[in-house]
């Protein structure tokens, strides 16, 4: 008779829990129902898309090669500035006449043409990317250094000068602009 009991017990929570299993998908399938109809079920009757790419893997990876060599190309081209500005820095004052500047834009060789040896000892002592700011004229955080601003067009030398008179006459007018800083500070 126990024996009986137990099983009819048994039996009861056997059919409770596959009850409870049914209703809690029936609940999920509900609750489903309205995305699958929104986003689709992935089978109800639609017909799978086929994607097929427009590129092949090879011309992809020549876009990449071609990408890739553009981007380390610019990144030497401004490290070879970096580097320039690092040499020129780093060097005696007797040394840096020899040192080609050649490759870096005009204003960023007048800012170094006018600067003193305190300047260019801090310029040299600076990280990779202070000095890269430097080149491109943005504020660097370099203390004691002068950030690279533009020549205006108003204060060109005249036509009749030869290219040396032109860089002596820019290194000049530079020292000249930060002397009269300088007495202005001064005076207040």
């Amino acid at each position: 008779m126990l024996r009986a009991i137990a099983r009819a017990l048994a039996a009861a929570v056997s059919g409770l829990c596959k009850g409870a299993i049914w209703t809690l998908n029936f609940v999920e399938q509900v609750i489903r129902w309205p995305f699958s109809v929104i986003f689709g079920s992935g089978g109800g009757g639609r017909p799978n898309r086929h994607f097929e790419p427009a590129a092949s893997g090879v011309e992809l990876l020549d876009e990449f090669n071609a990408n890739r060599a553009h981007a380390a190309a610019v990144h030497e081209l401004n490290r070879d500035g970096i580097d320039t500005v690092v040499k020129y820095a780093k060097a005696t004052p007797l040394a840096r006449s020899t040192i080609d500047l050649g490759g870096l834009a005009k204003d960023v060789r007048s800012t170094l043409l006018t600067m003193d040896d305190n300047e260019l000892r801090a310029l040299a002592q600076a990280g990779i990317g202070a000095i890269r700011r430097f080149v491109e004229g943005r504020e660097h955080g370099i203390h004691g250094v002068p950030v690279v601003r533009a020549i205006s067009a108003d204060n060109a030398p005249t036509a009749g000068m030869t290219a040396e008179e032109r860089v002596l006459w820019k290194v000049r007018s530079r020292l000249l602009k930060g002397q009269q800083c300088d007495d202005f500070k001064l005076s207040m």
